[in-house]
């Protein structure tokens, strides 16, 4: 696996050091690209080694970032309290439900008229 860094060594390296080597890594890849597209590009798995390293490199950083004096442990928002449900908007009386909304609304108990999103008024002749 030639070219391709560890994130052990990763680890190792100062805030400063990571930094400068992503802002390396990412005008490679931008150059690699630039090559692939005008088919100046000799090994194309280069691209897929930078864009891993890459991956590599925020992985640590979202491991190191330090976690906010008021975030919850299991939510991903930071906040205490759950996120509120979103209500499905109700559909025009009269109006007919397609397949896909009547299963949602199957799934959410609600009648299948009312779980229609964005319906439209049919004009009857």
């Amino acid at each position: 696996m030639k070219g391709v860094t560890k994130i052990g060594t990763m680890a190792d390296w100062t805030l400063e050091e990571r930094a400068a080597k992503e802002k390396e890594w990412r005008q490679s890849l931008f150059t690699l690209r630039l090559q692939k597209a005008t088919g100046q590009l000799d090994n194309p798995m280069k691209i897929k080694s930078l864009r891993r390293d890459i991956a590599r490199m925020k992985t640590l950083e979202s491991r190191s970032a330090p976690v906010p004096a008021g975030a919850a442990a299991g939510t991903p928002s930071g906040g205490g309290a759950p996120a509120a449900e979103a209500k499905a908007p109700t559909a025009a009386a009269g109006e007919k439900a397609s397949p896909a909304a009547k299963k949602v609304a199957k799934a959410s108990g609600k009648s299948a008229s009312a779980a229609k999103p964005g319906a439209k008024a049919k004009a009857k002749a």
